[in-house]
């Protein structure tokens, strides 16, 4: 399914309450809209492991959480993003998560993710953002795409939302 919103198209890959994965331009978005969960962790790695394997030069996974109610994930869950972590694949240019929430909590949520993202013997160094535009600067960067603007970044990441 192809959604179009000006200026950007974001195609859903799957949408469920807890969770929406998606595609814009080089980077996928794993977009929760609640606790995450293993079937989440799982369904979007293997969803990233076919579309990344053909996008030219690979591609990025941004991870954005709930800009409210955000919470670390449960233990069973945490072991599902370290094996996610673990064995990314040589098509992976970058991972980062976007928590926009405040507060300790979030805090912790931060250094939980910090941790796990670290812990991917292969994976690229952790990047936990805070502002959509923070995450544009790294990803236009990383994959040398000027179309990756903070604007257009905030919009695929409310369509995702809205999936």
């Amino acid at each position: 399914m192809v959604t179009s919103s000006v200026p950007v198209k974001v195609e859903l890959l799957e949408r469920t309450d807890a969770y929406v994965v998606a595609t814009w331009r080089r980077l996928m978005l794993l977009v929760w809209r609640g606790q995450a969960t293993v079937a989440g962790v799982e369904r979007s790695r293997a969803f990233f492991q076919v579309w990344a394997a053909r996008e030219p030069g690979g591609a990025a996974f941004l991870i954005v959480l709930p800009p409210y109610g955000t919470r670390p994930p449960d233990e069973k869950t945490r072991a599902a993003m370290q094996r996610a972590a673990s064995a990314p694949g040589g098509y992976l240019k970058g991972m980062a998560t976007l928590i926009e929430s405040e507060g300790f909590i979030a805090a912790s949520v931060r250094a939980v993710m910090m941790r796990l993202q670290a812990r991917g013997t292969q994976a690229p160094a952790p990047n936990i953002f805070r502002t959509p535009a923070e995450v544009a600067t790294w990803a236009a960067a990383l994959l040398q795409d000027r179309e990756v603007t903070p604007e257009k970044l905030a919009e695929a990441i409310r369509v995702a939302r809205e999936g």
